[in-house]
């Protein structure tokens, strides 16, 4: 936690050379008094009270550390700098040029009103947003679907294979490797049906696939409960709440709960919890989000996956990422995903931490049948990820390569399922997606489908089902399955894709019939 980002020298983490001071209080005014007191101050030198000394220690870096933390903890992958494209043409405030650097609004006042609580800035007494026209050049980064994958299309020479029958059942691979041998054959009998299915319409649950027997498998909504399978039908408080009482076994009790009510309930993948940073007081969904702080966030955070996990739920951890404004961050048909621009330094430290934080959590032990012996073994907590509506300098969050798969796949060696946040089709381009190293669309109708006859396309089509079904293999989504079981009836992600079409349709032929008789009464 005190190493830093240097992405200007460096670019990579370093430890700074000095004198740290560590020390216990009751509140941040206290701390301050206490190293205050161990260097040798007290209310002569203006201090409102004495500090303690007794509780403050010291830990002396002697040197400039660029070695030890330039590989990550847990892939051992070499850190290097991922997001120069993501920095803009803005000045970023530096404690080297305090004065000069020191924030400045970039653009000019416009006549919208400001709801974010900007200052007066208009001649009537009111607050007005300031706005800044795009040029070309923006604009057309903006319409790209450029992942910024430096791979060439032209290098894969994938054969396409579909429902090959090899005799495997997912439920064998439970417990195997990521890299075991046997995925590739499991995937060998994938139908294109399937792939095309795990790609474009994986929202809110994903439907059973006979070609491998597996379930259908139910996913919710909600930082605060379960939104539906829920048996208890309990909602609990917003998350700054938890975060504001520092009690990380309450938020273990918290995750604990989610996970039984998952099982009571039938749910296997929780849309959950949210850790986007609150930039402002005034962000429409601060109550699903933890603090400002990205360590409080990732720890309450960290605490609840490991418990919803250890009940064989996997959790989404959500919105991937710098999506901490609801304004136009790009979730309706009419918007194109905000444009977040940030220097590495704050990326990492800040709005990447509480994720990583999540990754990197202690295991969780599963139990499982092989062989007819109950075998163990420590898995991934954190086995599921939701990408954002916004964008990360002009390229869209769920469709980043460096933000996906170099940040999250490589770096922190996720292997997990990685959804999108609900579709929009303004920006959310599939075939983006699958390029960046993410999975599928939070999409419940089949409104999209991509070319499996091209290699490339069809080789990370096929990586995207080995994610997701590496995920659902190691969950309670497979409780109850045993080889030479077989699936039957209407999967309950079916029916509720199926309700959620038919309310649509009713919904608009109402519209309809409304619209229509009040033209018929004006005439």
């Amino acid at each position: 936690q005190f190493k830093s980002y240097d992405s200007t020298e460096a670019g990579t983490y370093i430890l700074d050379a000095g004198d740290y001071y560590i020390t216990a209080a009751a509140d941040a005014h206290k701390a301050v008094n206490n190293i205050l007191a161990a260097k040798g101050k007290t209310t002569a030198d203006g201090m409102d009270e004495n500090g303690d000394e007794n509780f403050t220690d010291i830990y002396t870096v002697t040197a400039l550390d660029a070695k030890t933390y330039a590989a990550d903890s847990y892939s051992g992958e070499e850190i290097h700098n991922l997001f120069d494209d993501a920095k803009g043409d803005f000045k970023y405030l530096t404690r080297n040029d305090w004065e000069n650097t020191f924030p400045e609004h970039d653009g000019e006042v416009s006549t919208y009103l400001s709801t974010w609580g900007n200052e007066i800035n208009g001649t009537d007494g009111k607050s007005y947003v300031y706005v800044k026209k795009a040029d070309k050049d923006m604009i057309a980064k903006m319409d790209s679907t450029d992942s910024l994958n430096p791979v060439s299309d032209a290098s894969f020479t994938d054969a396409p294979v579909f429902a090959r029958n090899n005799g495997l059942e997912l439920i064998q691979l439970r417990g195997k490797d990521y890299d075991d041998p046997m995925w590739d054959e499991l995937l060998d009998q994938l139908s294109e049906n399937d792939l095309q299915t795990i790609v474009n319409y994986s929202g809110y649950g994903t439907i059973k696939l006979e070609s491998i027997q597996k379930p259908h498998a139910l996913d919710a909504d909600s930082a605060t409960g379960l939104v539906f399978g829920d048996k208890a039908g309990t909602t609990f408080n917003g998350a700054e709440v938890t975060a504001q009482t520092w009690n990380i076994e309450l938020a273990e009790r918290f995750g604990a709960f989610i996970g039984n009510d998952a099982l009571l309930g039938g749910i296997a993948g929780w849309y959950s919890p949210a850790m986007n940073i609150h930039r402002t007081p005034f962000s429409g969904r601060n109550n699903e989000y933890f603090s400002e702080d990205p360590f409080i966030s990732g720890n309450v955070a960290a605490a609840e996956v490991r418990e919803a996990a250890s009940r064989g739920m996997y959790t989404y951890v959500k919105h991937f990422a710098l999506n901490d404004q609801e304004n136009h961050r790009g979730d309706t048909e009419t918007e194109y995903g905000a444009c977040t621009f940030a220097n590495e330094q704050s990326i990492r430290e800040i709005y990447t931490r509480p994720f990583e934080m999540c990754m990197k959590t202690d295991p969780v032990t599963m139990k499982y049948i092989e062989n007819d012996t109950v075998v163990e073994k420590d898995i991934r907590a954190c086995q599921a990820m939701m990408t954002a509506f916004n964008r990360l300098g002009y390229t869209w969050t769920g469709g980043h390569y460096n933000l996906i798969q170099g940040l999250v796949r490589n770096e922190w060696g996720f292997n997990g399922f990685i959804i999108t946040d609900a579709d929009t089709p303004t920006h959310m381009d599939p075939v983006q997606m699958i390029k960046a190293g993410a999975d599928g669309k939070l999409n419940y109708a089949a409104t999209y489908s991509v070319d499996l006859n091209d290699p490339a396309i069809y080789h990370y089509s096929r990586t995207a089902a080995h994610h997701f079904l590496y995920t659902i293999a190691n969950s309670k989504a497979m409780n109850n399955v045993t080889v030479g079981s077989r699936l039957t009836g209407m999967d309950t992600a079916s029916t509720l894709r199926i309700g959620l079409s038919v309310i649509s349709v009713l919904g608009l032929a109402l519209i309809i019939g409304l619209t229509l008789k009040k033209r018929f009464r004006k005439a």
